[in-house]
């Protein structure tokens, strides 16, 4: 059972939700820079690319601990499962 407040609850999701809209963004932006072929543009699509990669990894290593304070313990062993194979898992 979890041992979190249902206000506790309603801050994690919401902070995960805005995360993830972060992460829409970018992905909207390197989408839209698909083609792109100046340098420039090429750079920038990197940045957001890789600005994407980092939300990604900040969106899974954060579901791992919300899901298990929220007591959703295999839902959190199996994000923290991915973050190992993916080499991010720390503990």
């Amino acid at each position: 059972m979890s041992d979190m407040t249902d206000d506790e609850i309603v801050r994690a999701v919401r902070g995960m939700a805005a995360m993830q809209a972060e992460r829409e963004k970018l992905a909207e932006r390197v989408s839209a820079l698909r083609t792109a072929v100046s340098p420039e543009d090429l750079a920038e699509r990197n940045r957001f690319g890789e600005a994407m990669a980092k939300m990604d990894t900040k969106i899974l290593l954060e579901s791992i601990e919300v899901l298990g304070h929220m007591g959703m313990t295999l839902a959190s062993q199996a994000c923290y499962a991915v973050a190992r194979d993916e080499g991010l898992a720390t503990h």
